[in-house]
C-alpha cells in the first residue's frame, strides 16, 4: 500500500512540474459515473458445498478525476457492486422438517485511488486500493460481516461529446481481488461531466 502512495505522489509531482513549464495550461475536474452488469469468476467456493464458480450481478461506480493539461489524470473511485446472490437449499434434518432455503449475498464497495491517461476521447486507467467486501446471509436471522481486501481495477473507455461539458460512451472494466480469487468483467456505459475548468 505504501508503494502505491509513493507511485501516486511521484506521478503527481512529475505532472505538476510538466504543466508549470507551460505558458498556458488548463485544469479540469471531471465526474464520471457508470453502471453495468457484472460477470464474476471465483477461484474458490463462494459458499461451502456450492460448486458453481461463476455469478452474475451488477454495479454502479463513480470517480472524481483531476485532469491537468497533459495526458495523466488522478482521482478517487467508489461505488457499489453486487458480485453474487445465491440461494442455498437447507436439507431437512428429520422427516417431519420441510426443506428451506437461505440467501447469501456478496457485495463490494471500492475505495480506490485512480490514475489514468486520456487522449482524443480514449481513456485507460488503473484503480488501486481496498474493497470493502460485505457478506450477507439470511436464514431465520440475518448475519452480516465486512472485510477489507486489496483489489485492482483496470478500465478502458471511449467517450464522445453530447454537450460542451458532457460526454458519454462505452467502457470495459476488469476487477481482480487476489485473496478471494475473484475476477470480474464489467461492460459499462459511462457518463462524464466536466464539473470545473480553471
Amino acid at each position: 500500500m505504501i508503494k502505491t502512495f509513493i507511485l501516486y505522489w511521484i506521478l503527481l509531482i512529475l505532472t505538476t512540474l510538466s504543466v508549470s513549464g507551460s505558458d498556458k495550461f488548463v485544469y479540469d475536474i471531471n465526474l464520471i459515473i457508470s453502471g453495468s452488469p457484472t460477470f464474476s469468476i471465483f477461484k474458490d467456493e463462494r459458499i461451502p458445498g456450492l460448486k458453481e464458480k461463476t455469478a452474475f450481478g451488477y454495479g454502479f461506480t463513480g470517480r472524481a478525476m483531476w485532469h491537468p493539461d497533459r495526458n495523466l489524470s488522478f482521482g478517487i473511485m467508489s461505488g457499489y457492486l453486487l458480485l453474487a446472490n445465491d440461494e442455498i437449499e437447507i436439507k431437512a434434518q428429520t422427516n417431519d422438517d420441510k426443506k428451506s432455503t437461505a440467501n447469501a449475498v456478496l457485495n463490494a464497495v471500492p475505495l480506490q485511488f485512480v490514475v489514468s491517461t486520456q487522449i482524443d476521447g480514449f481513456e485507460a486507467g488503473i484503480g488501486m486500493g481496498p474493497y470493502v467486501l460485505i457478506s450477507n446471509i439470511e436464514y431465520e436471522t440475518i448475519a452480516i460481516s465486512n472485510r477489507y481486501e486489496l483489489g485492482l481495477t483496470l478500465f478502458s473507455s471511449y467517450t464522445f461529446p453530447i454537450t460542451e461539458q458532457m460526454d458519454i460512451g462505452p467502457e470495459i472494466r476488469i476487477l481482480y481481488l487476489s485473496y478471494r480469487g475473484i475476477f470480474s468483467i464489467m461492460p459499462t456505459f459511462t457518463l462524464r461531466y466536466n464539473v470545473w475548468s480553471y
